[in-house]
């Protein structure tokens, strides 16, 4: 962020004309700095929340509220709104103020912190981040609206602490909640994706979405607007941190920018930092179909080798039932198995986490190899192409086979240190809800009868 614009004494003048609705106002006098606040009783960020019923509402107790500014518009990338959070370090939430007045981070620098007199503003909620500001009738709804520019002063303060940097958050893209929305964060390990690498931020005159990813796929989308100083300016394509308030669109995570040198995005990119290798000692080591809980399915790999091992160009492919050709694949770029180490892969990871205690290490699509009941074949395939292990006969159903786990588990036996291309059925212990072909009749509960990132 740019440094702090440390309090001076600015008095703003109106600016004659008229300004389209669209469009904030342009000058009003920075609040003087005031010890009290509005000095009515304070209210935590939690309990300002509470007064949410589930629908925008108006806040008629006369309480304030006292938060830190860590928005700026100076840059012109945000307008009509001032993002507080409730500490400058470490903070618990923040709020949206929306307001008619641009060039805020003149009248409220960045890191100061600021009261809020909450009574006859609108509370609401958009994305599930939470907004303050006026009314804003629509279609018989009524939502949280830009405060008028005359009502400012009366709402807004500046208390007389001297400001104080606010440090961003660090938080990787999977790693985002609803507790983050609304405060300053910095996304590690993330990179535009190749096909906006090298394209202007932002459409001139347009507000424009482009996509930051991690090295796992994981993806955020970047709100810019087309009249921001440097819309212009080229996206950098390097790999990084990227740093910005965390906002909501349409239920959806988003970044929002404050100027270009937020980002610092020199690193090599994913697709340079993980070199491109195969080897016969990763292998498939443990796929689970839960009799109980089928959305607690997983398929894990494990790295018998002494050497870490990328998975770049790798992949995970299911052949469904009697099915000869491939279905669904998962493509393992971005993963690494350290040696003796493990990756977990599912198809629900909420409910995994849930279940097991810890998240897998990636969320891939449902009807996968991640994803089955039990009858269907899998292969590991490396970047070039090879099957490096498989688990049943692609094109042969799996059911009363030597190969079907439905409603269990297929576990590799410890013994076992290299892939095999062709399935072999003495390399594993088989557990389902039939018998039969060397596997036990015995089907499996979770999470008491699986270990998933053990082997």
């Amino acid at each position: 962020m740019r440094k702090l614009l440390l309090p001076r004494i600015i008095r703003m003048v109106w600016v004659l004309g008229v300004f389209p609705s669209c469009q904030p106002e342009r000058a009003f006098d920075r609040p003087s700095p005031d010890c009290k606040g509005f000095g009515l009783p304070p209210i935590t960020l939690q309990d300002l929340k509470g007064y949410y019923p589930g629908q925008t509402v108006r806040i008629t107790d006369a309480l304030q509220w006292e938060g830190y500014v860590v928005s700026s518009d100076a840059a012109s990338n945000l307008f009509g709104e001032v993002y507080l959070q409730d500490h400058p370090r470490e903070p618990t939430g923040g709020l949206a103020l929306l307001i008619d007045l641009s060039d805020t981070h003149a009248l409220l620098p960045v890191g100061s912190r600021v009261a809020i007199n909450l009574k006859g503003l609108y509370l609401g909620r958009s994305g599930g981040a939470f907004e303050l500001g006026g009314a804003f009738p629509s279609f018989g709804n009524l939502g949280v609206g830009r405060l008028p520019a005359t009502q400012f002063t009366a709402h807004v303060t500046l208390l007389c602490e001297e400001a104080q940097e606010p440090e961003p958050v660090p938080l990787t893209i999977p790693e985002l909640s609803e507790t983050a929305l609304n405060t300053l964060v910095a996304l590690e390990g993330v990179e535009f994706i190749r096909e906006e690498a090298g394209l202007p931020f932002a459409t001139p005159g347009q507000q424009t979405r482009r996509t930051l990813e991690d090295c796992f796929g994981h993806s955020i989308q970047v709100r810019n607007s087309g009249y921001s100083d440097f819309h212009d300016a080229l996206l950098p394509a390097g790999h990084g941190r990227a740093i910005g308030l965390l906002g909501a669109f349409r239920n959806r995570y988003e970044l929002l920018l404050m100027e270009p040198e937020d980002l610092f995005l020199d690193q090599p990119r994913c697709d340079e930092q993980f070199s491109t290798q195969t080897s016969d000692q990763i292998l498939i080591s443990e796929i689970a179909d839960p009799d109980n809980l089928p959305e607690a399915r997983f398929i894990e790999l494990f790295n018998a080798s002494d050497s870490p091992v990328p998975l770049r160009g790798w992949e995970l492919r299911r052949y469904t039932n009697a099915n000869p050709t491939p279905g669904v694949s998962v493509a393992l770029d971005g993963l690494e198995i350290a040696p003796g180490g493990v990756v977990v892969l599912s198809a629900s990871p909420e409910v995994f986490e849930a279940t097991y205690g810890f998240a897998p290490h990636r969320g891939v699509a449902g009807n996968g190899p991640a994803d089955s009941n039990g009858d269907d074949s899998m292969e590991l395939v490396d970047p070039f192409g090879n099957v490096v292990d498989a688990f049943g006969v692609p094109g042969v159903d799996g059911t009363g086979t030597s190969h079907e786990f439905e409603d269990g588990r297929a576990l590799r036996n410890r013994d076992v240190l290299a892939g095999s291309p062709v399935f072999d059925p003495g390399q594993w212990t088989i557990y389902n809800d039939s018998g039969g072909n060397g596997t036990l009749l015995l089907p499996r509960n979770a999470p008491g009868d699986f270990n998933p990132g053990v082997h």
